[in-house]
């Protein structure tokens, strides 16, 4: 994209391939046996991707059941015509409506008993369906082991309400090791029980992105692959086991250049102090649009091909870039914050590890002030 178009576009803006999503997608379903399902999970807007466009794409290639995090998220899904089945992975909390679950099919995690409760006394409880939690050592959400007899007791009451799924959830899964098995071997054990007693959940689901590639003994008949569809690892040592393509593509323009004389300090702070004669591309966004202000000093973005350090402390809405070794920058440039430029690329991997956090986080935080662009 020359300088002249870029300048012509959204002074930032986020790119979604969706068919890197679709390759993706289809890379994972690559690992698993006949008859494992994958539930995308597609919750906190898709992990900034979108949910909505994210949810029609996998839906047109098939994918079969979705996760978000609460019922508003899956009532957005419902009112963009998404009519696979999704669970509301987070439970349901006591100001949720149960009537909105009902009304648009939505499922229910249930995560206590205190839920259970409340499903067994609402008046359409024959229209809902349930995932049971079990909290196998992630100290989280979910019925403990020792509540596990008096969670088949109560659910055996319960005759008019679907259990349709059982599940876990990973404390570490990066690495195969014995804890992650003991959640393996536990979480078998209570599906045997809830079978023993006559209770036979549809779906059993332990296995989030990383247990996909790390812990096949735990696919069970459904997956829940988030991160790695949108193209990246849950854990850098991943990527020799599986072969993904970043969907997002961040970039902004560079909005005008100066020229410093060594010596002089710039943005808050005056963490930054020019050395030597110092050419600075000065970018129109900062950490309201989700770009960290960990990357103040150590952050990297990409201009014309090369890669630049991102000198000063970022702001709410600039970020300020060394661009001295550059030849020519000028305004409307395109600068790529996450993706690829003239055989350079700039991960959201890369990004979390220069702020010590994870790829996750990186992705969640893009502002969606952002517009996202969707393309082929």
């Amino acid at each position: 994209m020359s300088g002249k178009d870029f300048a012509n576009e959204n002074r930032t803006s986020v790119s979604v391939s969706l068919s890197a999503l679709g390759e993706n997608y289809r890379a994972i379903e690559a690992l698993l046996s006949p008859g494992v399902t994958p539930l995308c999970v597609i919750k906190a807007d898709a992990y900034g991707h979108g949910a909505v466009e994210v949810g029609r794409r996998l839906e047109s290639m098939g994918a079969r059941y979705f996760g978000v995090a609460s019922i508003s998220e899956g009532l957005e899904l419902r009112r963009n015509l998404i009519s696979s089945p999704i669970l509301v992975l987070s439970g349901i909390m006591p100001w949720d409506d149960l009537e909105e679950l009902a009304d648009h099919d939505l499922t229910a995690s249930v995560i206590n008993f205190e839920t259970l409760e409340r499903i067994g006394k609402f008046h359409r409880a024959s229209s809902l369906k349930i995932h049971v939690k079990i909290d196998t050592g992630m100290g989280r959400l979910g019925f403990g082991l020792c509540e596990v007899p008096e969670l088949i007791r109560r659910l055996k009451q319960l005759k008019q309400v679907e259990i349709e799924g059982l599940m876990t959830h990973f404390s570490s899964s990066e690495r195969h090791d014995d804890y992650g098995m003991k959640q393996v071997r536990d979480f078998g054990s209570v599906v045997r029980s809830f079978k023993d007693n006559g209770i036979e959940p549809g779906f059993v689901h332990m296995a989030n992105s990383a247990a996909i590639c790390t812990y096949p003994e735990a696919h069970f008949n459904m997956v829940r692959p988030g991160i790695m569809l949108y193209g990246s690892y849950p854990d850098p040592t991943l990527c020799e086991r599986l072969k993904l393509r970043p969907v997002m593509k961040w970039s902004s323009g560079v909005a005008f250049v100066r020229k410093f004389s060594p010596g002089i300090s710039l943005s808050y702070g005056r963490t930054y102090v020019t050395e030597k004669e110092t050419v600075v591309a000065y970018i129109p966004l900062g950490y309201a649009d989700g770009y960290s202000r960990g990357l103040s000093n150590r952050g990297i973005v990409l201009i014309k091909g090369r890669r630049c350090n991102v000198v000063g402390r970022v702001c709410m809405d600039w970020t300020f870039v060394d661009v001295t070794g550059v030849p020519d920058v000028r305004p409307g440039d395109e600068v790529v914050l996450l993706g690829t430029a003239g055989g350079e690329t700039v991960t959201a991997d890369e990004m979390a590890e220069r702020i010590g956090t994870i790829p996750y986080e990186v992705l969640c935080c893009i502002s969606r002030r952002i517009p996202r662009r969707y393309v082929d």
